[in-house]
């Protein structure tokens, strides 16, 4: 099968797509692929001179060069060339005289493509309903829709392929503030919270929005174990949502339970389910790359932060840790990093900016092993942090009067290049509903928040990788820690230097099949980490996989995952299958880590190419 697009320009972009089957007599059906373009209010549009590429990803390497096209009103494009059948996602890249325009949307196996695109670093109101509460919470669905719930108003959904705003009908049975909202198969969660109608009535059940019907299933919902508000939630590796802490039925007690809801049998957990030790309402739940769950932040029952943080095992039936925060401080900000470990930032405490004349330490580093690493710190004003994404390996951070971004290879933060016209001012209901995309409230448009989006990244499961890693620079790859002498080191003419335990991971990018080639300057060992959706690790070079030479015996390696096989081999010398393999349907992130008990590792002119067919 072949696909091939036609380009035509409305008040929306608009491209057909044809398909020819393989048949004696082709069949050619068209699916319509729509650039949307629609920031609000005040209204940025793409000119009639723009020039736009469309790159067509998915689980292979391409083999046509991106579709380009120019917008010319509203008069057809010419016919352009085919974009590979086995596409799962569509990256748009818009150039126009004064601005650049990024698109990122999915292409399901049959229907029309809807992308959004938005000004490439620069905040865009999306079209609104009539009100946005300041009291509301965003949530992501699982099916490219962003939830505005709050109060008395009604629910709006945000659709991320249309950029339209519309209401959920039927809304919730039971209108509700300080709930949690989580993706929920297809649809999402919308659990616990406060009755808006009966003050101080704290709910003991969740309602599901079903995207299927554009609004939340009435017969069904679902019952908790208990009441709780103001509670922490996050999605587990295994698709259900964990529900921690909050305020309980008398809107008074904080709680120390946890529980999970299942969006299979949309039944609730609390068997085997561990709890807190330190009772909090407001906490952050993260779920970081290793499949455990970190709980941090939040206040407990005099409103004083809580600076204890706690880790849990990825099925949530254990503590594994506390740790303690090395400072006190005020507002809190905290992130997974998909490498590993966590970033956390914290603002001074009212007249703590400076201590004995030194500013205050404001940003750390988790290592996976709960290693606290103090980063360079963030200069200037640092009120209300707020941390979004992880494209890159760098989440975006807004400091509460500008934007930032974490620079993995640096240990710090830099200018995020944000192109912003106008000030923006983020508010608590902010949400990244995926790697690369920013969006809250916006506060500065008056008395009804706007629903607010900004593109900083691209990156995606799919993305491709023109050049080799690790050769002349670091980039599409970020360290599990911070980079200092004798523990990570690159040098362009070397490569990548790892102390043993040390890891790098290729960022964003997940693999089916693939074959992954690099050189070993030095001939030290180096393990390839295979690391899949629920963090569970294969190592090739470890004690699951042992099999590749000793130090000085290969200044080459070859890694090749076919299904459930994963293959090791060095030219012209050994190879070998790992005994234990990897699921079948696993998606798999790339590393390369030092050595444990080994000389340190080098790595250089690192290739993954993806062995699926388009």
């Amino acid at each position: 099968m072949r696909r091939f697009y036609r380009s035509k320009w409305g008040g929306s972009l608009v491209l057909a797509m044809a398909s020819i089957a393989c048949h004696r007599a082709p069949r050619i059906t068209t699916r319509a692929v729509t650039m949307n373009v629609v920031c609000a209010p005040g209204g940025l549009t793409l000119d009639g001179n723009a020039y736009a590429f469309y790159y067509g990803v998915g689980d292979f390497e391409p083999t046509t060069s991106p579709v380009g096209a120019r917008v010319v009103g509203t008069s057809a494009g010419a016919t352009l060339v085919e974009i590979d059948p086995a596409s799962r996602a569509l990256f748009i890249d818009a150039m126009e005289s004064d601005r650049e325009w990024w698109g990122v949307g999915n292409i399901a196996a049959q229907g029309n493509v809807d992308v959004l695109v938005l000004p490439a670093l620069t905040s865009c109101g999306l079209p609104s309903l009539s009100s946005n509460p300041s009291g509301a919470v965003l949530g992501a669905t699982g099916a490219q829709q962003v939830l505005v719930v709050g109060g008395a108003s009604t629910t709006s959904v945000a659709h991320l392929d249309t950029g339209q705003v519309t209401a959920a009908q039927p809304d919730l049975r039971t209108p509700r503030l300080h709930e949690s909202i989580t993706a929920f198969g297809a649809g999402a969660l919308v659990a616990g919270g406060v009755d808006a109608q009966t003050p101080g009535l704290v709910l003991a059940d969740a309602e599901v929005y079903d995207p299927s019907i554009g609004g939340f299933d009435q017969q069904n919902p679902i019952l908790l174990s208990e009441a709780r508000s103001d509670h922490g939630a996050v999605v587990l590796a295994t698709g259900e949502t964990l529900l921690v802490g909050g305020i309980g039925a008398d809107g008074a007690t904080l709680l120390t339970s946890m529980e999970v809801v299942d969006p299979v049998t949309r039944t609730v957990r609390v068997q085997n389910v561990a709890g807190l030790t330190y009772a909090r309402l407001g906490a952050d739940v993260l779920l970081l790359a290793s499949g455990d769950i970190l709980v941090a932040g939040g206040v407990d029952a005099n409103g004083a932060p809580v600076t204890t943080m706690e880790l849990f095992s990825s099925n949530a039936q254990s503590e594994l840790a506390t740790w303690t925060e090395p400072v006190v401080g005020g507002a809190r900000a905290y992130s997974a990093l998909p490498s590993g470990g966590a970033l956390f930032v914290v603002a001074p405490s009212a007249g703590e900016g400076m201590t004995d004349g030194a500013m205050l330490q404001n940003t750390w580093l988790i290592d996976p092993d709960g290693t606290f690493e103090a980063a360079a710190p963030i200069q200037g004003t640092l009120t209300n942090p707020m941390l979004f994404g992880g494209a890159g390996g760098a989440p975006a951070l807004w400091t509460g009067d500008r934007w930032l971004r974490w620079q993995p290879w640096s240990g710090s933060f830099g200018a995020l290049g944000s192109l912003d016209d106008v000030a923006v001012q983020v508010t608590n209901a902010a949400i990244s509903p995926d790697s690369g995309l920013a969006m809250w409230l916006d506060a500065s448009s008056g008395p009804d928040p706007t629903l607010t989006a900004l593109r900083f990244d691209t990156r995606s499961q799919y993305s491709t990788l023109d050049e080799p890693l690790l050769v002349g620079d670091t980039s599409n790859t970020a360290p599990d820690r911070l980079v200092v002498p004798d523990v990570i080191a690159f040098d362009a003419a070397l490569g990548l230097t790892l102390s043993p335990g040390a890891t790098v991971f290729v960022t964003d990018r997940t693999y089916v099949d693939v074959v992954v080639d690099l050189d070993m300057p030095t001939g030290a060992t180096t393990l390839v980490v295979l690391r899949d959706e629920l963090g569970r690790e294969l190592v090739v070079g470890g004690q699951a996989c042992p099999g590749p030479p000793a130090a000085g015996a290969a200044t080459s390696l070859r890694v090749e995952r076919n299904g459930t096989e994963v293959l090791w081999s060095v030219p012209s010398g050994p190879s070998g299958t790992c005994p234990e393999g990897v699921e079948q349907d696993a998606r798999l992130s790339l590393g390369v880590r030092g050595a444990i008990g080994m000389l340190p590792t080098t790595v250089r002119n690192l290739r993954v190419t993806r062995t699926g067919t388009p």
